[in-house]
């Protein structure tokens, strides 16, 4: 647990850094972070390798800061579980396992639950969750075989692994999996010495941002606000996510709407916290803040684009 005046303290100077959806957004951040940084070696993963080529020369020039990092780049897809295990070993290659694996990859479509379909679904599964359970499973059992202790395993959910909202039932569910798999790993993989963390970001201005927008329904672009002001850049979300680790954090957020979400989770006492005193404040304003956000902003504006949505509904019009 993370007690506010003994936080471990962590750095990712001297360690191996494997990061998967290591092309572009986050992940890409974060491998940059990580080699200015002084991380012996940063191994970025991907299914694309000419993204991976593009990112692995951004990688590189970041790590010209220090002149000690060695950038390496795998493409693989790792959303089986052989998949993730040869990527590992892949980056393992060089002779030095991973110190920490960031499970990054990940992506979203939104849109209405009733017009979205199989593939759609099967797709979020297989690109959210099993990236991170395929590459969290390689991860612990490459640690355990080797003995190798104090190593971490860092998840990405989202603002919508606490909570969930219109438009994006293809993709909340996923990240409340990765919350329940982090809650899991972080209990029973202190059998053997390793850290467990999960991210919750809320809006990253990535790429993967604007493919989201082509499908998102207008009743979810409202509710969230103005994205391009609210949001925050990749290297934001990489600063606050590597900060959390830093300090031993559990459950690690970067903006004060997915804070209160996370204090009211963490007041149960079943996670750790971010510091007790802390927690029960912030749980007892999402106990007023988050209902009158639901009531008053959130149904209000669905049930107000109910009319419009009924006329413009795909499933309600003949077939052609």
């Amino acid at each position: 647990m993370s007690l506010p005046f003994f936080s471990k303290r962590w750095s990712c100077k001297g360690k191996h850094v494997f990061i998967t959806g290591g092309s572009q957004g986050l992940g890409l951040a974060l491998a940059e972070l990580c080699a200015a940084k002084g991380a012996a070696r940063v191994t970025i993963c991907s299914r694309s390798q000419a993204k991976l080529d593009l990112a692995l020369a951004q990688v590189q020039a970041a790590a010209a800061t220090t002149g000690s990092t060695q950038c390496h780049a795998v493409a693989a897809d790792v959303s089986t579980f052989e998949g993730a295990q040869k990527a590992l070993e892949a980056a393992a290659a060089g002779g030095t396992q991973p110190d920490v694996v960031f499970c990054c990859a990940g992506g979203a479509k939104p849109g209405f639950f009733i017009e979205q379909t199989q593939l759609d679904f099967e797709t979020g599964f297989k690109t959210d969750y099993m990236t991170a359970l395929a590459t969290s499973h390689a991860a612990a059992s490459l640690f355990v075989r080797v003995a190798k202790r104090d190593a971490k395993i860092v998840l990405v959910s989202s603002t919508l692994g606490l909570m969930g909202m219109v438009g994006y039932a293809q993709y909340s569910p996923m990240k409340f999996a990765i919350r329940g798999l982090a809650e899991c790993l972080r209990s029973e993989l202190q059998l053997y010495s390793i850290d467990v963390h999960a991210y919750f970001p809320g809006t990253i201005l990535s790429p993967g941002y604007q493919e989201e927008n082509k499908t998102k329904p207008a009743i979810t672009l409202e509710l969230e606000g103005d994205g391009e002001k609210e949001g925050l850049t990749p290297k934001q979300c990489a600063e606050g996510l590597l900060k959390g680790v830093e300090r031993g954090r559990f459950f690690i957020t970067t903006d004060i709407l997915t804070e209160l979400f996370r204090a009211a989770t963490a007041s149960g006492g079943s996670v750790p916290g971010n510091g007790w005193l802390l927690d029960k404040a912030k749980s007892f304003m999402a106990g007023i803040g988050i209902p009158v956000w639901r009531i008053f902003i959130a149904d209000r504006s669905i049930q107000a684009h109910r009319e419009q949505h009924l006329k413009d509904l795909s499933l309600s019009k003949p077939a052609a």
